[in-house]
Order: structure tokens, then C-alpha cells, then sequence
């Protein structure tokens, strides 16, 4: 039995093993899908993103410099509208496209900083500004937060040539950052996953992608043209500045000098005749003066605002326009619709990236104890360059094939250990069953040796005359009867046995007395319950009523059971048998009881096994087979 378990152990294994590797194999091949499934997922919603960032911020490259004063001229004013309008920008909440806006603002050459939302001190000081307190606090608060930034604000005027720096370096130490905390931050380990990924599939993927915009931001400058009057309510400095240049130019001049001036210095200037050149101010009201705009760009300011500006030129002078929003609103804002309007899961979250370093934001959730799954990361378009976003996600949820593969592991497992229980308990039966049998056969062998050995020894006693007493002939004789019914018994009972087992036995039911049939029996045990030294017993209860048997199958159970109580009992105190019929309702009841140590209560289950007995061949003293 021990080399069984061992056996059927190593089996089991063999075959579980192999099935293991490919649960698990599957598992992480439905894993990878989904993942792949989720990652371009993600790069749609990341390409959304870019097109809705890049319209946003279109709209604010493409408004007029002249706009960032409280008064605006317009390029063509309507006949009703002559004269000084108020910026668009003027307005009071602030009102924009811009998710979380606080206000817009303008940092003069010299320094000084404005916001549309009050006039200039020295020129526009008496207007009326309605809200005038509150747009003042708003103002000092703009330049707050301005002050904090990094734009590195002179003192005093510099020179176009001074203010020129070089382009952000996107070389490997962004990257490198960028990549160092994704890693300590995220789980990076589907990225090699997706890189394997069918190429064809990728394609396919970004075709079905939402398209980006064809019209990308403009990374150079663009030049914008303005008439002078626009420009002296923009500055009143810049009219005079050009007036000083012109007046500087008033010299008596050569023809060949005047020939090379160019066409601007013709629209400027009228000569007299003494060839000097006079200022013409009509000629300069119909000037159109070109401006050169910078592209915008942002930077955050204590995790919690983000500045977008830009530089406007005037031949050397700088001015600095922009504006401030929330940063947490605006990413919050623009980030989470293309999230929720994928088919990305609930569990999607994102992280903010300046400069390779993260950026807290309210929208991020606290990190569990596990790293969220990196979807996606990638650097935003346009102005917004110098961030990075990653798209992650607390754990991928589970598709319907791993459903499908859950009920299949399941099956699986329960016709491995079910099967490979079955079998054993099969096999182990089997060979119980054949060493019961094998232990039958040395009983049978043994039961059969016993009373044919006292027959003979008996016979051969009274055939050769060695007894003389007539006491000891009647209880040789006696003897010798007594072992030839148990010897009948004993080979009846096997002779059943082989019936059943081919169920050939066919059972003769006829009406019979209980109680006259109880009695036949007890009478024909008499002597041999007396010889053991028992007293057997035949009690009546009730008035039983004639029932149908096989007189010689209940005969035969009986005397086992009366066999029995007298084997198992001789070491009892009280050596008696009793015998009881009944009549309990419509029922019988035939009862055999003795008086011995009875059966342990966890062998009651077994008594019906064929050849099961009670102890082990070798060490139990009680003769029988097992059978009966």
C-alpha cells in the first residue's frame, strides 16, 4: 500500500506539474493582451489629449500681443466703435477657454508688470475700472506668483542678443531622470511585453488611433503687424521710439545716400529743398510695424499654478506675455475626459512629469503597497514640451477569456485530484479486497484443517477400539457431528458466497410462524450453546404475525449471529444468548444479543465488508473468515 501512495504521488505530480506551467503560461499570456489592449488604448487617449492641448493653445498663440492691455485698438474698428475699446481680456472674472485660469499678464522692458485687467498708470489713470479692488488683488496675486517662477526677470532693459538662450536639452539627462522615477514609481514590467507585440498589430493600432492635428503649434516666431497707433496704446514709448529714430535721421544727405535709405525711410520722410528730410506724421500713421512673437511656453510654479509665456519683440525691446492657471484644474481638466471617454478601466490614473522630475498633483491617488502598471508615458505637444504624462493603472481588471480560463482551471483541477483520488481509492481497495481474499483463503484453509483433523483423529479412535466407555463413545460421536455441521456451515457459507458475487442465489420465500421458526432454531443450537457453556434463550414479545422468508437464508443468518455471540463472548461475565421476537406495528423483528465487549464504534461501518474482521490476521485468536 505504502509503494501505492508513492506511486500514484509521483504521478500526480508528473501530470500536475506540466498542467500548472500551462495555467500559469495562460494566464500571463491573457495578462499580456489585455495589457497590449490597454496600452493603445491609452496611446488614443494620449493623441486625443495632444489634439484637444494643441487647439487649446492654438487659439492663445494665434491672440494679438496688443490684446494683453486694458485698452485695445482693433485692426479695423467699426464707425460707431472709433476710438479706445477694452481688450477682450479685460473682463472681470476673467473669462477664457483655459481650465482653471487666474488671469493674464504683461512684463514690460523695464520690468514692470501689467494685467489687462486695469489700465496703464501713465496714460490710461483715469479711466473708470469697475472692480477696481478686487482686479487689484488679483493683479498683485499674478505677480506673485509670476515672482516666484523662474523667468529671471531683469532689473533693467536688456538687449534682444542678451535674452537669447539656448533651447531645452532634451539629452539623456532628462530622459534618464524621467525613467529613474518611473521606475521607483510604477511597474515597468509589461514595456518589454508590448515592444515584442506583433508589429502589423501596432500599425493597425495607431491607424485606428484618433488622428492627430495636422496644424502643430509653431515652434518658431511668428511675426504680427500693427499700425502705430496700436502700438502706442500697447506702449507710448513704441511711437516715440521710432520718432526719435526718424528725427535722428533729419541730416542734409546725398542723393546717393537718399537713393540707398529704402523704401521705409521714403514712407517716413518728405525732403525740403535743401534736401533735408522732414518728418511726415501722416506717413507714419499709415506705417505698419511688424512685431516678432515668440512661441509660448509653460513652466509650473509650486506644484500648484502653471505660467504660459511668451516673448514679444520690438526690434531690442522685451516683453513678456502670459498667463496663470491651476495647475492641478487645468491637468485635471484636460487630462481626465480622454481618460473616461476611452475604454480604459476605472482604476486608470495619471502622473505629471516636469523636466524628468514628478509633479504632485490633488487628482493622483496615494500609492497602495504595490506600484500602479505603467500604460503609457509620453512628452506633451506644443508649449507644454518640457511635461511628460504617464498613464497607469492599479491593476489590469480580468477579460472574459480569463473567466473562461478560471472555469477551465477549475475543471481541471477537480478532474486531477477527483481522477487521481478516484483511482487510488480504486487501486487501494483492490489490493485490500486481495488481501482480504488472501486472508480468507488461510481462514477457510484453516477452519477446513480444524474439524476435518477432529473427525479423524475421532473416527480412527473409535474405528481401532482404543475407547471402551460408552460415556466418552456417545461424546466422541457427539464430536464428531457437531464438527461436521460447522464443516457444512463452512463450506454452505462459501458456496453462498460465490452465488452472490455471480448473483445466482434465488431466494424461496414461503409464510411461515416467526415464533415456531425462532424456536426450531434455538432448539437445533441447544447442545452445541450448551457445550460451550451458554445459555441461549427465546423470548416472545408481542403477538407476532406470520411473515414471508426464505426459511433456509434466515436460518443461516441466525445461526452465524448465535455463532458469533458465542465466539466473541467466552471471556464475558454473563454467558448467555438471547433471542428475541417482536412485533412492533406492521413489522418484525428478529434480535440475537450476548453479553460480550461488542463491536468498537469506528468498525460498525464495516461489518458488512466481505471477509473484513475486527484486528489483523496475525494477532487476533478468534477463529472465523469473515464471511459470516
Amino acid at each position: 500500500m505504502r509503494r501505492l501512495r508513492i506511486y500514484f504521488v509521483v504521478f500526480f505530480i508528473l501530470v500536475a506539474v506540466p498542467c500548472s506551467v500551462l495555467l500559469v503560461k495562460s494566464y500571463s499570456n491573457l495578462e499580456d493582451e489585455a495589457f497590449i489592449f490597454y496600452r493603445r488604448t491609452a496611446e488614443g487617449a494620449a493623441a486625443n489629449l495632444n489634439q484637444q492641448l494643441r487647439q487649446l493653445l492654438r487659439r492663445e498663440e494665434e491672440r494679438s500681443y496688443t490684446q494683453y492691455r486694458y485698452v485695445h485698438v482693433p485692426d479695423q474698428p467699426l464707425p460707431q466703435q472709433e476710438g479706445l475699446n477694452l481688450s477682450p481680456l479685460a473682463a472681470f472674472p476673467v473669462q477664457t477657454e483655459i481650465p482653471g485660469i487666474l488671469g493674464y499678464f504683461q512684463i514690460d522692458p523695464d520690468g514692470s508688470f501689467h494685467t489687462p485687467l486695469l489700465p496703464d498708470p501713465a496714460s490710461d489713470s483715469n479711466l473708470e475700472v469697475p472692480q477696481r479692488d478686487a482686479r487689484v488683488r488679483l493683479e498683485q496675486q499674478l505677480a506673485a506668483i509670476v515672482a516666484r517662477g523662474s523667468l529671471h526677470l531683469p532689473a533693467a532693459p536688456l538687449g534682444r542678443l542678451d535674452w537669447e538662450q539656448p533651447e531645452a536639452k532634451q539629452d539623456a539627462s532628462k530622459e534618464e531622470r524621467l525613467r529613474s522615477n518611473l521606475v521607483q514609481m510604477l511597474d515597468l514590467s509589461k514595456e518589454e511585453v508590448y515592444s515584442k507585440s506583433n508589429v502589423q498589430d501596432q500599425i493597425q493600432a495607431r491607424q485606428t488611433a484618433a488622428p492627430e492635428s495636422t496644424e502643430p503649434i509653431p515652434a518658431e516666431p511668428r511675426r504680427e503687424q500693427s499700425s502705430p497707433r496700436q502700438a502706442q496704446v500697447f506702449d507710448s514709448k513704441l511711437k516715440d521710439a521710432y520718432r526719435a529714430e526718424a528725427e535722428e535721421a533729419q541730416a542734409p544727405v546725398s542723393a546717393e545716400t537718399a537713393s540707398e535709405a529704402g523704401r521705409g525711410s521714403d514712407e517716413l520722410f518728405s525732403r525740403d529743398r535743401a534736401g533735408r528730410r522732414e518728418w511726415d506724421s501722416a506717413a507714419l500713421d499709415e506705417l505698419r510695424l511688424e512685431a516678432e512673437v515668440d512661441p509660448f511656453r509653460a513652466q509650473p510654479v509650486d506644484d500648484s499654478w502653471i505660467v504660459f509665456y511668451r516673448k514679444v519683440w520690438w526690434s531690442d525691446r522685451r516683453y513678456i506675455q502670459g498667463f496663470v492657471a491651476s495647475l492641478p484644474e487645468f491637468v485635471e481638466r484636460q487630462t481626465r475626459p480622454s481618460l473616461v471617454n476611452s475604454a480604459l478601466p476605472e482604476t486608470t490614473d495619471y502622473r505629471l512629469f516636469y523636466a524628468g522630475e514628478p509633479v504632485p498633483l490633488a487628482a493622483e491617488q496615494p500609492p497602495g503597497g504595490h506600484r500602479p502598471l505603467l500604460l503609457y508615458a509620453w512628452t506633451l505637444p506644443g508649449a507644454v514640451s518640457d511635461f511628460d504624462l504617464a498613464i497607469s493603472v492599479d491593476r489590469l481588471p480580468p477579460g472574459p477569456g480569463r473567466q473562461l480560463l478560471n472555469l477551465m482551471a477549475v475543471l481541471l483541477t477537480a478532474v486531477l485530484i477527483g481522477g487521481f483520488w478516484g483511482a487510488y481509492r480504486l487501486s487501494a481497495s483492490q489490493m485490500e479486497l486481495s488481501q482480504k481474499k488472501s486472508d480468507f483463503v488461510s481462514a477457510v484453509s484453516h477452519e477446513l484443517k480444524t474439524p476435518l483433523t477432529s473427525i479423524r483423529m475421532y473416527g480412527e479412535m473409535l474405528m481401532n477400539g482404543w475407547v471402551q466407555d460408552e460415556e466418552k463413545k456417545r461424546n466422541y460421536h457427539q464430536h464428531i457431528h457437531d464438527e461436521s455441521e460447522r464443516l457444512s456451515r463452512l463450506i454452505q457459507n462459501v458456496l453462498r458466497l460465490a452465488q452472490l458475487e455471480r448473483n445466482e442465489w434465488q431466494l424461496t420465500p414461503s409464510l411461515q410462524d416467526p415464533v415456531v421458526f425462532a424456536t426450531g432454531v434455538v432448539q437445533r443450537l441447544q447442545g452445541q450453546v450448551g457445550r460451550a457453556g451458554f445459555e441461549i434463550e427465546l423470548v416472545c414479545e408481542g403477538e407476532p404475525a406470520p411473515v414471508l422468508i426464505d426459511t433456509d437464508a434466515l436460518t443461516q443468518i441466525l445461526i452465524n449471529l448465535i455463532d458469533n455471540a458465542i465466539k466473541f463472548s467466552k471471556d464475558a461475565d454473563t454467558r448467555r444468548v438471547i433471542v428475541t421476537v417482536s412485533q412492533i406495528g406492521a413489522d418484525c423483528y428478529l434480535r440475537v444479543r450476548d453479553f460480550g465487549p461488542g463491536i468498537p464504534r469506528r468498525e460498525l461501518k464495516r461489518i458488512f465488508e466481505k471477509f473484513y474482521r475486527v484486528g489483523g490476521e496475525l494477532t487476533r485468536t478468534t477463529r472465523g473468515t469473515g464471511i459470516g
